[in-house]
């Protein structure tokens, strides 16, 4: 990404960005700076579009690698495994798959204090990008959109001081025989989500076109749909200086192995449970003895707002009893305290499935 002089951007000017980088740790790298640079002042409202360079599998911040995947299968195959900072689930992206992002400032008026609200504003975007190809796309509550009742696109999004960053997907094409191959998907997901297989579940770009379009065309309507929807001019730029120092020590830390598979989130375990919340799917092991849970590890697609992780949740379960009550007194104050806002989910789904993983225990 090279530097670029500093623009004039003002509320209705916007920084267009094209991440098109080597490795997706780059991409992923640059997704924090954005969130970093608003805080510090040194970023404008940016709406991103990024290339895929490769095969990958996106992890979500809170799931566990050997949980969602074959990691054996995945090397084998030549899929390279990274993390994102945002919730949600995995999705394997193919060379050429399109990404999109919006970091605005929450203080600007296109911002609402409901989520909810969020997705679908700011989405709306892809949404007339794609109707400009002729694609009856629609907006899917959640965080989907849909064609027909089949996905071709889902968001997440993360909210730190006053930056607002929602992440999503354009299903461009899919590699379905791969991802059957790799991914670890657990039956209560699909259940909830009323289908017998992902591949009921999705389409793509390719496929409800009838043809092959460039990810450089696909971009094209997405900007317009941005300019839009937002009532915005865009304007197409690189980070600044500031936000390339942010950016060289956020690679650091996605680059990390620690941070891409999170060991020993889910390796303790005399009683599991998979817990499917309204959106997400929480999945609890706790090492219980004598009453007592010893170990704990929270992982799954779940999908929270705020900055936060679950670790700390893990750390206040060890040396509680099994009991219900202890259980959730444990996790409505870590909620309280924490002002955790999560999206399709809530303390007491959490309470449910750790209580889920005690009962098969006992």
């Amino acid at each position: 990404m090279t530097i670029k002089k500093k623009e004039n951007y003002t509320n209705n000017k916007w920084r267009y960005l094209e991440v098109k980088e080597k490795e997706v740790i780059r991409c992923n790298s640059i997704h924090s700076t954005l969130v970093d640079g608003m805080i510090k002042g040194v970023s404008p409202n940016t709406v991103f579009l990024e290339e895929c360079p490769g095969s990958v599998l996106s992890l979500g911040r809170n799931q566990c690698c050997e949980e969602e995947c074959d990691i054996a299968e995945c090397e084998k195959l030549g899929i390279t495994i990274e993390r994102r900072e945002t919730g949600g689930g995995a999705g394997l992206m193919v060379p050429g798959s399109t990404s999109w992002g919006i970091c605005i400032d929450k203080r600007d008026p296109r911002v609402s204090t409901d989520m909810d609200s969020n997705f679908e504003i700011l989405s709306r975007g892809v949404i007339i990008g794609l109707k400009k190809l002729g694609l009856d796309a629609r907006f899917a509550p959640m965080n989907d959109i849909n064609i027909g009742d089949k996905k071709v696109g889902g968001m997440t999004a993360m909210s730190r001081h006053n930056s607002l960053l929602i992440y999503g997907s354009v299903i461009w094409d899919f590699d379905m025989d791969t991802f059957m191959k790799i991914a670890r998907i657990p039956e209560p997901k699909l259940k909830k989500k009323g289908v017998s297989s992902v591949q009921k579940r999705i389409t793509t770009i390719i496929q409800e076109l009838g043809r092959e379009i460039p990810p450089s065309e696909l971009r094209e309507y997405l900007i317009q749909g941005f300019g839009e929807a937002l009532g915005i001019k865009l304007i197409k730029g690189g980070l600044n200086e500031e936000e390339n120092e942010i950016w060289k020590r956020k690679m650091d830390i996605f680059s990390s192995k620690k941070f891409i598979l999170r060991p020993g989130h889910c390796s303790v375990s005399n009683a599991r449970c998979i817990y499917p919340a309204e959106k997400g799917i929480i999945r609890v092991s706790l090492y219980v003895n004598e009453r007592t849970i010893m170990g704990a590890g929270i992982t799954g697609d779940f999908m929270q707002i705020n900055d936060i992780d679950f670790d700390s949740l893990e750390r206040v379960l060890i040396g509680s009893t099994i009991d219900k009550e202890d259980i959730e007194r444990i996790v409505y104050a870590y909620f309280k305290e924490n002002e955790i806002q999560m999206v399709g989910a809530s303390a007491d789904d959490f309470v449910d499935a750790i209580v889920g993983a005690v009962n098969e225990f006992t």
